[in-house]
């Protein structure tokens, strides 16, 4: 018969693997649960900021069961020392911290007074194009993105974070970054829990090859399955828990890893996913060419910007992104069997690319924070003052 805690377990477990399968391993495009679960719902919750709440009570329910039962356990453990206690708390106090340091920080806001602030990138006529934004009827810079959640044109848009119900972008990515990786180090809480439950196991011989049987005085193979119900029956508590961490102790490490990557690549979530789009069109395209030469079904072929002139519609999206990518992600268009084909050439070149560690300066030290862009943006509403017939305030300083 299994225990209370067993149950409660297993309950865990199966609804934890539930929604494992329909958020991160079903495929959203031909899964509906996958589809509620990972765009119908988010899209709720972005809209009520209701994310932030959730984090709350995962995290704080998290660490509540850690302080009460997790610590109790090790102060009755011999096999973990107790100053790990201490570095629990500075693991919570760092991930609390983090988490309200970066929802507090501004991306940025581009206005038609700040556009001078922000104009740091030349547009690719690709993914950028030099048009106007038609929210805010301002013009768009390169890599500049209007978030409807905040009501703000946001420079270098990455995405809007409902975790911390702010939009990431130019100014407080390297915020964002740093939430990541001090939540990450919940995998130190992974341990310290598998080492308490892995300590008991052998105080009290669970690991042995075989084990005596007090009943009848024979000996016994031991059973992990038995080992790990003795687990949910003396710690139900903390084996939800160690299992709660160490997935999410995997899914941020691969999110950690994925926004390193980007970074490296000076690319941002938003352009991470248009890029996709590009690479899926210059296939798709290159394929239907080579087969009407070879079936010599051409009927006319045009060369030059053809990549650039048949992805013109990304530079027009405006799909909202999430952590994950766009809610609504559209399909790739191409040419049509009707229509002319022509030859998309070599595969556009990504030019945002500075190398890895300017890279990364340019998110730890954002441009619009550097002099040459102040002081742009200090002659701007000069000029603007002289026309104006004020005196420039900026001078002074």
């Amino acid at each position: 018969m299994l225990s209370s805690g067993a149950i409660q377990f297993i309950t865990f477990s199966l609804i934890f693997v539930s929604l494992t399968y329909a958020c991160i391993i079903a495929d959203p495009r031909t899964s509906n649960i996958a589809r509620f679960c990972t765009r119908s719902i988010p899209s709720f919750l972005l809209k009520q900021g209701g994310l932030q709440i959730v984090y709350l009570v995962i995290v704080l329910g998290s660490w509540s069961i850690i302080f009460t039962y997790g610590y109790k356990a090790i102060d009755n453990s011999n096999h973990i020392h107790s100053h790990h206690k201490n570095a629990g708390y500075l693991v919570f106090a760092l991930c609390m911290t983090s988490w309200r340091y970066a929802s507090s920080k501004s991306p940025g806001n581009v206005t038609a007074r700040t556009i001078p602030l922000f104009d740091h990138y030349e547009y690719d006529n690709l993914l950028y194009t030099n048009r106007i934004c038609p929210t805010l009827q301002i013009r768009k810079v390169a890599r500049s993105k209007f978030d409807r959640y905040t009501k703000a044109h946001v420079p270098r848009f990455d995405h809007f974070c409902g975790w911390l119900n702010q939009a990431i972008g130019e100014q407080n990515y390297r915020w964002f970054l740093l939430f990541l990786m001090v939540h990450f180090l919940i995998v130190y809480g992974s341990w310290a829990m598998a080492a308490v439950l892995h300590g008991d196991a052998v105080d009290k011989k669970l690991l042995d090859p075989t084990f005596l049987n007090a009943d009848n005085d024979t000996d016994l193979k031991i059973d992990y399955i038995a080992v790990l119900r003795y687990f949910c029956k003396e710690y139900p508590q903390i084996m939800c828990v160690l299992l709660l961490m160490t997935v999410v102790s995997v899914i941020l490490g691969i999110f950690l890893c994925f926004h390193l990557y980007i970074t490296a690549q000076n690319m941002t979530t938003n352009e991470f996913f248009k890029w996709r789009q590009v690479k899926q069109w210059h296939k798709k395209e290159t394929q239907k060419i080579q087969l009407a030469l070879k079936y010599g079904k051409v009927k006319s072929v045009f060369n030059g910007n053809g990549a650039k002139s048949g992805l013109r519609h990304l530079s027009n999206s405006d799909v909202d992104v999430a952590c994950t990518g766009p809610i609504e992600e559209k399909p790739v268009s191409g040419s049509t069997d009707n229509e002319d084909i022509f030859d998309p050439g070599p595969i556009p070149k990504y030019i945002y690319n500075k190398g890895v560690i300017e890279n990364f300066v340019e998110v730890f030290k954002p441009l619009s924070f550097r002099q040459e862009a102040i002081q742009r943006y200090r002659t701007t509403l000069e000029e603007e003052e002289e026309e104006e017939g004020n005196p420039a305030k900026w001078k002074a300083t």
